[in-house]
């Protein structure tokens, strides 16, 4: 389990540990603020841990997507190398080679690091500013110029390459599946973005563990003073 998710568990079971203590007190735990009883409390904890299940389902979502389109990038990229010396085995078509010679460089230059799932901030206050998500460009960067490829082969006459994976079709074949994984890939992100953040709001928010935890030792002061067992 990443660190980061230690916290948020680590966090959480501290809560339990509080919310088990003041359940148990004698005369009974009675603060100003309901949210703050025995029994409130603890479905708050509760709904800690379903946000914690749900971060780390769809974390691990992302990172096996990561790892499902990392060789189909590779794959795009060896293919794209070969088109360019079959097109360049034949003196007819000359005039054709340096617009797929582009897009050929583009999608073989564009090596676009794994994007990781964002992790907002652990620590009290707010979570920082989402950044722009540059890895999920570079697969878009592949994504289009594999396409302008694919259009420009197809305006080659009598290109019939006998390496049946370099045809048009199937070439086409592979930029529909790698466009949709893209999209895929986005949607989770996007996803596991909105999800991380509503954890950070609901552990360091106003309203959120930090303060409610506060606020529970506050009350039990006041109520139980300072030298009760």
């Amino acid at each position: 389990m990443a660190i980061s998710e230690m916290t948020f568990s680590d966090r959480r079971l501290r809560a339990v540990d509080l919310q088990t203590a003041v359940a148990g007190f004698s005369p009974a735990f009675a603060p100003a603020d309901s949210s703050l009883a025995p029994a409130a409390f603890l479905t708050f904890v509760n709904g800690l841990d379903s946000l914690n299940t749900e971060v780390g389902t769809l974390s691990g979502q992302y990172t096996t997507g990561v790892n499902e389109r990392t060789p189909m990038v590779a794959d795009i990229q060896g293919r794209a190398l070969r088109i360019h010396s079959y097109v360049k085995s034949n003196a007819a078509w000359k005039a054709f080679l340096p617009t797929v010679r582009s897009y050929v460089d583009k999608i073989r230059g564009n090596t676009p690091r794994p994007p990781k799932p964002p992790v907002p901030g652990e620590g009290p206050g707010s979570p920082p500013a989402k950044k722009r998500n540059k890895g999920e460009l570079g697969f878009g960067d592949v994504e289009d110029n594999f396409e302008k490829l694919i259009a420009a082969l197809g305006s080659i006459p009598g290109y019939a390459p006998p390496a049946t994976d370099l045809t048009i079709a199937n070439l086409t074949t592979l930029a529909t599946t790698f466009a949709a994984k893209n999209l895929t890939m986005s949607t989770l992100g996007n996803t596991l973005g909105m999800k991380q953040r509503a954890r950070v709001e609901a552990y360091n928010g106003p309203s959120g563990l930090r303060v409610q935890m506060k606020a529970i030792k506050e009350a039990v002061r006041a109520q139980y003073g300072n030298d009760s067992a």
